[in-house]
C-alpha cells in the first residue's frame, strides 16, 4: 500500500527522485539516506531509490514526473584493490542507459568517474554530469587516506578540501559510496562541511567493511555480505594495514563464480594471507587452496585451520580468539560466513 502512496506523491507533487543503480547501489543508497534524512524529509520532499532492471518502465516514469531527477551510477566492473581505473561489462549498463537517455538537460548524472564503462554514461544524455573517484580528473576526489578504527579521507571539490570520517568502516566500496553521498548533497545546496558531519553517524550495511565488537574483548571486521577475488584481496590487505591489534586472524569461506581459475585465485588470496595475518581459518572445499597458498608463501602449518563447515570449526575459532584480536571474517554469500559472525561477536 506504500508503494502506491509514493506513486501518487510523485504524480502528484513531482519531487526530486535519485535513483541509484550499479554494484555498490545498495551501500551507495545507505550513504545517501543517511545524509539526507539529517537535512531533508525522506518520502516527502525527495525519494531514493534503488534501480530494478525489471521495473524499468516505473523508473521511466519516475524521471519524467520528477523536477529534480538524479540517476547515480555506481562501479559496473568489479573494484581492483590497486588500481584506481577499471572498467565494466558494457552489457551491465544497457538497462541504465535507457534511463540516462531520458533524463532531461536540468537533471543530473552522478558517474564513478573511476570505471570507464560508467564514465562513458555521460555522453549519452544532454544533462548536467558530476563525477566521482580517486583520479585526479574526477570532480569529487577522495585523496589521503588514512586507516585506525575506521577510514579518513580528504575530500577535494572545486579547491576545497574537507576532512572525512567513517567509523567502523573500511574498502574502496565504502569511500565511493560517501563520494557519490557528497556528490548528491551539493545537487541540494549542502556545503561539504554539513556533509562531512552527517557522514560521521552512516553505519552502511551490515557485512560491509564493518568493524564490530567480538567476543573476548576482540574485533570483528565483518565483510561477510559477499566476496570477489579482488574484493576479499582488498580486506586481507587492509586487515594487514589496520594499527594497534595483537593479532590478525583470517577467517575465510570459499569464493564462487570464479570458474577455471578457481584454484589459482583461491592460492593467490593464500600469498596475501600470509603477508597480512597471523592465523587462518578456512571454510570449504575450494578455501582449502588459500590454506595451501598461505602455507607456500611462509605461514607455519599450526597457524593454520581448515574445516568443510562452519559448525565443524566455530569452536575452534572461539577457543583461539584471545583479548586484542582483529578478525576478517569473509566470503562468498552463499558459503553464509554470516553464521561466522554471529558465532564470535559480542552479545
Amino acid at each position: 500500500m506504500s508503494n502506491i502512496f509514493n506513486l501518487i506523491k510523485i504524480f502528484l507533487k513531482k519531487p526530486k527522485i535519485i535513483i541509484v543503480a550499479g554494484e555498490s547501489q545498495k551501500t551507495t543508497k545507505e550513504a545517501i539516506f543517511q545524509v539526507f534524512k539529517r537535512y531533508f524529509k525522506v518520502g516527502k520532499e525527495v525519494f531514493i531509490f534503488e534501480f530494478n532492471p525489471e521495473r524499468l518502465k516505473k523508473f521511466k516514469l519516475f524521471i519524467k514526473n520528477s523536477s529534480l531527477p538524479i540517476l547515480v551510477v555506481t562501479n559496473v566492473g568489479n573494484i581492483p584493490p590497486e588500481k584506481y581505473f577499471f572498467a565494466g561489462d558494457k552489457e551491465k549498463v544497457s538497462k541504465i542507459k535507457e534511463l540516462v537517455k531520458l533524463i532531461p538537460a536540468q537533471g543530473f548524472l552522478v558517474l564513478n568517474f573511476d570505471d570507464e564503462t560508467v564514465r562513458e554514461l555521460k555522453t549519452e544524455t544532454v544533462a548536467h554530469n558530476l563525477t566521482f573517484g580517486f583520479q585526479e580528473r574526477a570532480d569529487f576526489r577522495a585523496t589521503d587516506i588514512n586507516l585506525n578504527m575506521g577510514t579518513n579521507f580528504k575530500i577535494n571539490y572545486r579547491g576545497n578540501i574537507v576532512p572525512i570520517w567513517l567509523e567502523n568502516l573500511f574498502g574502496k566500496e565504502q569511500i565511493y559510496s560517501a563520494l557519490a553521498a557528497i556528490a548528491v548533497g551539493t545537487l541540494f545546496d549542502l556545503n561539504l562541511i554539513e556533509i562531512s558531519q552527517a557522514l560521521k553517524s552512516y553505519q552502511s550495511l551490515p557485512g560491509k567493511m564493518r568493524l564490530i565488537k567480538g567476543i573476548k574483548n576482540s574485533w570483528i571486521l565483518d565483510d561477510s555480505e559477499s566476496a570477489t577475488v579482488f574484493s576479499m584481496v582488498e580486506a586481507i590487505e587492509i586487515l594487514g594495514k589496520i594499527k594497534n591489534f595483537k593479532r590478525k586472524i583470517a577467517v575465510l569461506g570459499d569464493i564462487l563464480g570464479i570458474g577455471k581459475y578457481t584454484i589459482e585465485a583461491h592460492e593467490a588470496i593464500g600469498e596475501k594471507v600470509a603477508k597480512n595475518a597471523n592465523l587462518l581459518f578456512t571454510f570449504g572445499p575450494r578455501a582449502k587452496f588459500i590454506a595451501k597458498g598461505a602455507q607456500t608463501n611462509g605461514m607455519a602449518l599450526e597457524k593454520i585451520f581448515q574445516f568443510d563447515t562452519i559448525n565443524e570449526g566455530k569452536l575452534k575459532l572461539q577457543d583461539e580468539i584471545k583479548e586484542g584480536d582483529l578478525i576478517l571474517v569473509d566470503g562468498s554469500k552463499e558459503m553464509e560466513m554470516v553464521k561466522v559472525v554471529k558465532e564470535v561477536k559480542a552479545m
